[in-house]
């Protein structure tokens, strides 16, 4: 899903792809040549392609992400269906 700005910075998530700035993962994560991790990311707005680029994290950064993932995900299969906007930091 995207989020979509509207009048007055207020947002709302939408899962058209057509609407507003979508950041999607193109491909498998990898490490990099100094042991970093880049995941593959396309970026696009309203539809129209804008570019590509790497994510890289560090080694800490990337297991506080799976740990917050970890949870996220375990949140959302006992909460049955639904499904709670919450940040990841």
């Amino acid at each position: 899903m995207t989020r979509n700005r509207r009048r007055r910075g207020a947002t709302h998530t939408t899962a058209n792809p057509a609407q507003g700035v979508r950041i999607e993962m193109t491909g498998a994560l990898r490490l990099t040549g100094a042991g970093r991790l880049a995941m593959p990311l396309s970026v696009g707005n309203n539809g129209e392609y804008l570019g590509k680029g790497d994510l890289v994290l560090t080694y800490d950064v990337a297991a506080d992400l799976h740990a917050q993932l970890g949870c996220l995900l375990a949140e959302s299969i006992s909460s049955a269906g639904s499904e709670p906007e919450r940040s990841l930091f």
